[in-house]
């Protein structure tokens, strides 16, 4: 069936009482370990382990350079335990088929399978919350507006791809910022899958899927991702000035 998940209140939800400060939904691992190194559970990740300096990451030089370009790569963003539960969690959700804003899959554009980040995902909303804090930062330096944001992992399957487009299609402008956090080991070039951004001055440029890796760009400027050659996984991120909305989810 279709639930209609409403995220009217999500914003005293993440706020008010915080994903780990109670009762944390269980990461559920069917593994026990990572190269030989101890998966991070419920009872060792904590919202501290995805906390970022921002201030630290992006500099005043650096934001001039994402006012005037468009765009921006920042490298090294989480410390590895929180690296590695995202990339746990990531390989172990149940992906549903992506939608367009019309809700009608176009496999033509797109090739890729989402599952929208909810409180019920438990490295995924620690993420969400250092977003929160990223955009923070944007409307303290940049007056940016932004309210709330959004993002969901995603999976391209060999041979897809997403075609040319923006976040804010016909004329919308909700989104302010975009965002893409990538969570694949040792990507290399013949793997394909980079994400290519046509930047404010109409330079096109390449962006490989490296691990821990977060690109920042203008909601507005066209991007598209190039065929993968092997499974491609990601987190798409979307900071809003608009109200909290409702989205689709199928349940199974």
């Amino acid at each position: 069936m279709t639930k209609i998940i409403s995220n009217l209140d999500v914003t005293t939800l993440v706020v008010d009482n915080p994903i780990g400060k109670e009762n944390p939904p269980l990461l559920s691992l069917n593994s026990t370990n990572y190269n030989n190194q101890a998966l991070p559970t419920q009872h060792l990740l904590q919202s501290s382990d995805f906390e970022v300096n921002w201030e630290h990451k992006l500099t005043d030089k650096q934001l001039d350079t994402f006012v005037d370009d468009g765009w921006l790569i920042i490298d090294d963003v989480f410390e590895r335990k929180a690296l590695v539960a995202l990339q746990a969690e990531s390989g172990f959700i149940d992906y549903r088929d992506a939608q367009l804003t019309a809700g009608i899959r176009i496999s033509d554009i797109r090739g890729d399978k989402i599952r929208w980040i909810t409180k019920d995902f438990f490295a995924g909303f620690y993420y969400l919350h250092s977003i929160n804090a990223l955009a923070t930062l944007f409307n303290q330096s940049l007056y940016a507006g932004i309210r709330h944001s959004e993002a969901h992992y995603a999976c391209y399957p060999v041979g897809f791809g997403y075609l040319w487009h923006s976040d804010n299609p016909a004329g919308r402008n909700e989104r302010v910022v975009s965002a893409v956090f990538y969570l694949n080991d040792e990507w290399s070039a013949s793997d394909g899958g980079a994400l290519e951004i046509v930047d404010k001055h109409g330079v096109h440029h390449n962006v490989m899927p490296v691990a821990n890796r977060l690109v920042i760009f203008d909601s507005d400027l066209q991007h598209q991702v190039q065929i993968a050659h092997r499974q491609r996984y990601s987190i798409a991120t979307w900071m809003r000035r608009d109200g909290l909305v409702p989205f689709i989810e199928d349940v199974i």
